[in-house]
């Protein structure tokens, strides 16, 4: 029995890392297409492109654009469940060490917008993670609530706001108003002017930019709150109910949730999708929001089922074994991420921005990955954590931690 409680144990482990490495490649190819500024990058619906440009970025809107940091999210929720039931155990105070790991996690954000992208993430995970530690005892069934609230109430606005975008279009003043606001949101699309300052720059100037652009950046960043709250309060629920400790009983549950949420996904990103074909470019952009709210984070627990359900079914699978490695390092991987893609594309590297189409990224974040798989396996092989994994444990339980693995002593 003691042999059966560890290999669920691991199961568990190794399907988060699973996870945790299929999101971080959805991440990538959204991040490479903004940082690397292809012409037309998603969403490129008022860009004029190739047809086989407008084909991949089409597929990325739909398969991709606010589902994998949605998954991301989930998992964060999950691994906050297990440092409560952590901390649990071992009778240590709770508090103090989640209110270091928020800290850690937001150094690393602030570091990241600094010295590399201003699109980061990971100061919006601290914030809405030290907002999590007010839900940590509530009961399911509130849980439940909020989530359905945070989901729904933002949708629902952002429902209203688009069709009150195509009954303003009826009179021909609103027409007109709401045309000359259009043809701004396209000029902004089409606008480079950043990504040329950074190409000009050096490191030390291009600090000051992203500092410049990630406040003009914050008030969209902050709008996804409430739905990475929602999939933190998801991912806590799974994690403290047991439900990711005990998988194989779940099948059933899972397979339910894998088809209506890909059904119904799906099917909100297919009208999305045809607004950017047949809809004026504001109210387009309406519905694209509605992708955040509603149809990334339902996708997200489709791909998660989806995901799952495939790893109860065959674990040896070798794309597993790929991606658990670099799930396992996935805040290395994520900041690593952004170091070669800012050196691929900037000043103070190859200055590589604006010149590569669409799928000459592709390829890019395919071999960047596969790069990372690699390293990631072999640098796991000597030692326990990624070294900012190894940082951020340090950070959280005030004190330095052992890194080398002792089974490669």
């Amino acid at each position: 029995m003691p042999n059966l409680d560890q290999n669920l144990k691991q199961e568990r482990v190794q399907v988060l890392d699973v996870l945790r490495g299929f999101a971080l490649l959805g991440i990538l190819l959204i991040n490479a297409m903004s940082i690397l500024a292809v012409k037309g990058s998603t969403p490129a619906f008022s860009v004029d492109i190739s047809l086989a440009e407008r084909f991949l970025q089409d597929a990325i809107l739909f398969f991709v654009e606010s589902k994998f940091f949605t998954l991301f999210s989930l998992l964060f929720g999950i691994g906050f469940a297990i440092q409560i039931q952590s901390a649990e155990r071992q009778g240590t105070g709770f508090l103090p060490r989640i209110s270091r790991r928020m800290l850690g996690l937001s150094l690393f954000g602030l570091l990241h917008i600094l010295l590399f992208w201003d699109g980061d993430i990971l100061v919006i995970y601290a914030i809405t993670g030290s907002l999590l530690i007010l839900f940590r005892n509530l009961s399911g069934k509130a849980i439940r609530r909020w989530v359905i609230a945070l989901l729904a109430i933002p949708s629902t606005l952002t429902f209203i706001a688009w069709v009150g975008s195509l009954v303003a279009r009826i009179s021909p003043s609103g027409a007109s108003n709401l045309a000359t606001v259009d043809k701004t949101l396209e000029t902004d699309f089409a606008n480079t002017q950043a990504t040329q300052q950074l190409l000009q720059s050096s490191f030390v100037e291009a600090i000051a930019i992203r500092i410049e652009t990630y406040l003009e950046l914050l008030p969209l960043l902050l709008s996804r709150i409430p739905t990475v709250l929602a999939m933190f309060l998801i991912g806590l629920y799974l994690g403290r109910s047991k439900f990711i400790t005990k998988l194989p009983e779940n099948v059933e549950s899972l397979k339910k949730v894998r088809l209506w949420c890909l059904s119904v996904g799906f099917v909100v990103m297919a009208l999305i999708l045809a607004g950017t074909k047949f809809l004026p470019t504001l109210t387009a952009l309406i519905g694209i929001i509605e992708d955040q709210y509603l149809a990334g984070p339902i996708l997200c627990l489709g791909y998660a089922a989806a995901l799952t359900l495939a790893f109860l079914k065959n674990p040896n699978r070798r794309i597993f074994g790929a991606f658990a490695p670099v799930g396992r390092m996935a805040l290395t991987n994520y900041i690593s991420q952004s170091i070669v893609l800012t050196f691929l594309s900037y000043g103070w590297g190859l200055g590589l921005a604006l010149q590569l189409g669409g799928y000459q990224v592709l390829g890019i974040c395919i071999a960047l990955f596969i790069g990372q798989v690699f390293f990631s396996r072999m640098w796991l092989t000597r030692f326990s954590y990624g070294p900012l994994e190894w940082a951020w444990r340090c950070i959280t339980y005030w004190k330095v931690l052992p890194l080398r693995s002792t089974s490669s002593s």
